[in-house]
């Protein structure tokens, strides 16, 4: 029998579900759904992300412990969920020491054992609303457009994929597949970033 995986993004929990996330989940349902009717096994995978500034932040102004707090919203997300009639086959929180802890140290153990992983320096503007980093054009006078906080500027040691290792091999492949592609979109737009993504790891 066929096998099919979906998974949606994990959420922050710094606030209740809205119409995005809403949104996605929905649509997500509706291919899972389809390939159930299909007779194909499917596995559906939603979750929580649980590890921010902001989800820290939120938990304090409520006077709570940041577990305690992600334990709340867990609850808050799966009524949201279940009053939508989402049929997830599963749920992960990035907190669930039994199976994510030891998912992610399995793959970063076999990133780093297979030379994929190396340590360097990441700096930039950081806005905390979007809880990313900002290229300099995209300021407005210092500012976050979108939140229109000041950006900070972040220095710190970090660990890196050593995505240049894959380029040759993954422009091979989508060149393979370009020919499926409209022009200037997929694979082709995938060709560029990847191109330029390699330039800046060693």
């Amino acid at each position: 029998m066929s096998r099919f995986y979906l998974t949606t993004a994990i959420d922050y929990v710094n606030s209740r579900p809205h119409l995005g996330t809403a949104y996605e989940k929905i649509t997500a349902d509706v291919i899972a759904r389809y390939k159930r009717l299909c007779g194909i096994d499917t596995h559906f995978l939603m979750g929580n992300d649980e590890h921010s500034q902001n989800v820290y932040r939120r938990a304090v102004e409520l006077g709570l412990e940041p577990l305690a707090y992600c334990d709340r919203m867990e609850l808050e997300f799966r009524e949201v969920w279940a009053k939508l009639e989402i049929s997830f086959d599963d749920f992960i929180r990035t907190t669930d020491r039994k199976r994510h802890f030891p998912a992610v140290q399995r793959l970063a153990q076999a990133c780093f054992d297979h030379g994929d992983i190396y340590e360097g320096v990441y700096e930039g503007w950081y806005c905390v609303g979007c809880e990313a980093f900002k290229p300099e054009k995209d300021l407005v006078d210092g500012n976050c457009p979108i939140h229109q906080t000041r950006a900070e500027w972040i220095r710190e040691k970090n660990w890196f994929f050593r995505l240049s290792k894959y380029q040759d091999r993954l422009l091979r492949l989508y060149a393979e597949h370009r020919a499926s592609s409209s022009p200037r979109s997929g694979a082709t737009k995938s060709c560029d970033w990847l191109k330029a993504a390699s330039r800046t790891s060693p």
